[in-house]
């Protein structure tokens, strides 16, 4: 004998299928916003994180070189191996002369902005003068651009005493830049130098954490002064300083804290 039940098949109807799929978009359009500041926030943190290894690296450096950092371009023919491992005779950048005490290239690059494919990777090394005025004016700079420079022709100006900067040089540690992110607005010399001198200024200081990403090197702009970059400082210590608490403070890329002419008023 056949039953005359009728069997009803449930299921959704087309309304609750497009009102569990309107719920999902909305849910993605709030979540991925917060995903993305998340991972960010553990790229800077691993940015940190590299900044204070290279810490390290310059601290030992200067404890072994007669507490004398070293500069950004070592301007003399020495038999060293360069970025890509091939001994030859020519200048070192500073990243080269720290290879001993990191032994890890991966340190040098800025996981937000990535291997940018210049020199180091990504990190610059401050070389910003105290009263830039577009050449080479005795007065100082930063940690050091080139020992050979002497005043003839350069258009970076020279160290305080027109050679290598001592520890003791450096008046306040705690507020003093030696190496920084790179600039978001294509810098030329991203990876090995950083310098927001009064012909860059505001342009040259990153953004890059919480703001624009890239272009990094070759030219470009700055659309926008919002977020900014993690900073090292002598006494070891690394931070996070957003482009406008930056470009205030200018002469914390100093050795001698003076405020840079042309760049803050």
């Amino acid at each position: 004998m056949f039953s005359n039940r009728t069997y009803l098949r449930k299921g959704f109807t087309l309304i609750e299928l497009l009102v569990v799929i309107a719920i999902i978009s909305i849910l993605a359009a709030i979540l991925f916003p917060v995903f993305a500041r998340a991972r960010e926030q553990a790229r800077k943190a691993s940015c940190q994180s590299n900044l204070k290894q290279i810490g390290l690296a310059i601290a030992m450096y200067v404890q072994d070189y007669d507490e004398t950092y070293p500069m950004a371009y070592m301007a003399y023919s020495a038999s060293n191996p360069d970025w890509y491992g091939t001994t030859t005779a020519s200048a070192a950048y500073w990243f080269t002369i720290l290879q001993p005490y990191t032994k890890n290239k991966q340190l040098f690059i800025c996981p937000t902005a990535g291997d940018i494919g210049q020199y180091s990777g990504g990190y610059g090394w401050n070389i910003c003068g105290t009263k830039y005025t577009g050449i080479s004016d005795g007065s100082g700079n930063g940690f050091g651009y080139n020992p050979a420079v002497n005043g003839s022709g350069q258009s970076q100006p020279e160290t305080p005493h027109k050679s290598f900067v001592k520890l003791s040089e450096v008046q306040e540690a705690s507020n003093t830049v030696i190496v920084a992110d790179p600039p978001s607005n294509g810098y030329a010399s991203s990876g090995r130098y950083f310098y927001p001198s009064s012909g860059g200024g505001r342009n040259h200081l990153p953004v890059l954490h919480g703001g624009q990403v890239g272009k990094f090197t070759g030219g470009g702009t700055v659309s926008s002064y919002e977020g900014g970059g993690n900073y090292l400082f002598a006494d070891g210590h690394v931070k996070y300083v957003t482009n406008g608490q930056a470009w205030a403070h200018n002469s914390m890329f100093n050795v001698d804290k003076t405020i840079l002419t042309g760049v803050n008023g």
